[in-house]
């Protein structure tokens, strides 16, 4: 299988996070579908399929040591499909399933084209992520949709009833954090990124509304 511009590809990722042939054999149906669908519309940058291994693929593959085998997650915002495409591919055969939540139309047929090009039992739901409270989810996923005040909102139909929230966040992750907390209480756990992304992975827990003063 391919390697990326980083000389990336599945034997690099299989070195740091365990992930099954299987799970590369569909993430490779899943690239296959990009390819064909990218030229119609921005699903990533015009110079990111040349990277597409470690910033996308690893990226979004980190997080699988932070699930449970059998994650039923909540994807929003999900766009080029990352990371619930790749988080998919890898919970197909555990008992998991990703729902991905993506508010433009021809973004979610093209989610809904990869999922069916890999084989996935994965969901696509088109519409606004304030919208969606309704899934049945454990675990909230997000990658470049909002500052976390903003996210948390989104999120909270699922954290406020004890989800987990996994969010790949930037250098100004502790900005992000303190600007949260004026609306919100919550555990928080910085993960250091492993994909040489300038960031973290930030994990949410006992999330709840920060009480106004009377």
């Amino acid at each position: 299988m391919e390697t990326d511009a980083d000389g990336f590809g599945p034997d690099e990722i299989s070195k740091q996070i365990d992930v099954s042939r299987e799970t590369f054999e569909r993430i490779g149906r899943v690239l296959e579908c990009l390819d064909e669908w990218r030229g119609r519309m921005n699903l990533i940058g015009p110079s990111e399929r040349a990277h597409i291994w470690r910033r996308h693929i690893f990226d979004s593959l980190q997080l699988l040591p932070l699930l449970p085998p059998d994650a039923v997650i909540v994807d929003l915002g999900s766009g080029g499909g990352f990371p619930a495409l790749p988080l998919a591919c890898a919970l197909h055969e555990t008992g998991g399933h990703v729902t991905l939540v993506e508010t433009v139309g021809k973004k979610a047929r093209f989610l809904m084209a990869a999922a069916q090009a890999a084989g996935l039992d994965a969901t696509v739901r088109q519409g606004r992520a304030e919208n969606v409270g309704d899934i049945e989810a454990g675990f909230v996923t997000a990658r470049a949709l909002a500052p976390l005040p903003k996210l948390l909102e989104l999120a909270s139909p699922w954290l406020l009833r004890g989800g987990i929230g996994l969010f790949h966040k930037g250098e100004q992750w502790k900005e992000e954090l303190t600007a949260a907390s004026t609306k919100w209480t919550f555990a928080s756990q910085a993960i250091p990124d492993i994909s040489g992304r300038a960031g973290v992975i930030l994990k949410m827990a006992e999330v709840s509304r920060e009480q106004s003063p009377d």
